[in-house]
């Protein structure tokens, strides 16, 4: 079962960089006006480039995501090859923060969503995406939820095989809502090292570009709505989305994100996960201090006279299975 495995996946790309696939360096940059560290690893492709654009325009606010899938999948999708749909952020399950670009930076994240479409992807340009490696909404058969990969049909119409993340059971791995969210029941949980590390990452961003550190109201916050355009401070996928996302509903502890980001003093209660051995680090003595730094390391961007080209988002059984 998926759920099962996804320790041991994340901790084989954090200790060999997905076999090799990925460069790391550590960053460790201080929150401004706080005594706290946002803790992460740049991580960049050595193969693939072009999926961000080294273009900065005004941050208005941030987006949170969930990916639908596992960090191996994850950021190979966030990551290909001449395809600037990604985020500067992807969360693991594990708390680590995997940086894949800076934050002034942009990349598509929102697709065809209020205010994005037919406007030079105006949205993607003054937002910041973050995303939270995630499964998602999950489908209940014969006693075990299933992914939304599960049984998907090929183009000659045959369906394929189960992909089985948990048994009811395993109550841990998912939670299950009294109201449907988008007509679904039960979806993966979130760890408390990934909303951890989310609010420690929310209130360096906010810090970092004046961002207010609001959250739209209930039931505003789950629902699209063009209050978004206007509105500062930290949204998600869906009050951009009218159909087709499930990021981020009620099936995710709001009360205890918001409460973390908005307190006076924060102070982070998870340990956060180590590198050994250190020698997958590019640079094993060398923390990158400030964003600023990133950008010696950080791979060739999208040609930035292409960055007004609407850009259509990869099906999910092409980047996720």
């Amino acid at each position: 079962m998926r759920f099962a495995s996804l320790f041991h996946l994340e901790e084989n790309v954090l200790q060999t960089g997905n076999n090799g696939e990925y460069a790391f360096n550590k960053i460790s940059i201080p929150v401004k006006g706080e005594d706290i560290v946002l803790s992460g690893m740049l991580t960049t492709a050595k193969n693939r480039s072009k999926y961000y654009y080294a273009v900065e325009h005004p941050k208005q606010r941030i987006v949170v995501h969930f990916t639908a899938g596992q960090l191996r999948s994850d950021l190979s999708a966030l990551t290909r090859d001449n395809y600037h749909v990604s985020v500067a952020f992807v969360i693991g399950r594990n708390g680590m923060i995997y940086q894949l670009f800076s934050s002034k930076y942009w990349s598509g994240h929102i697709g065809k969503g209020i205010g994005n479409e037919g406007t030079g992807n105006a949205q993607d340009k003054c937002t910041i995406g973050i995303e939270l490696s995630n499964y998602g909404y999950l489908t209940e058969r014969n006693g075990n939820l299933e992914t939304y990969y599960s049984r998907q049909k090929d183009a000659q119409g045959r369906e394929g095989p189960a992909d089985v993340y948990c048994s009811l059971d395993e109550m841990a791995a998912y939670q299950k809502i009294e109201t449907p969210f988008r007509g679904q029941f039960y979806y993966a949980s979130f760890t408390g090292e990934q909303m951890e590390s989310l609010a420690i990452l929310l209130r360096y961003l906010t810090a970092q570009y004046n961002i207010p550190r609001a959250f739209l109201p209930e039931p505003q916050r789950y629902q699209s709505t063009e209050e978004v355009l206007s509105f500062k401070g930290i949204v998600s996928h869906i009050n951009y989305r009218p159909t087709g996302k499930w990021d981020i509903g009620p099936a995710f502890n709001w009360n205890t994100l918001i409460a973390d980001v908005q307190a006076s003093v924060f102070e982070p209660r998870f340990a956060k996960p180590e590198m050994e051995p250190k020698s997958i680090l590019e640079n094993a003595d060398m923390e990158l201090n400030s964003e600023d730094q990133l950008d010696a390391f950080l791979p060739e961007p999208m040609d930035a006279t292409r960055e007004d080209e609407p850009y259509e988002e990869i099906p999910h059984f092409e980047t996720n299975k």
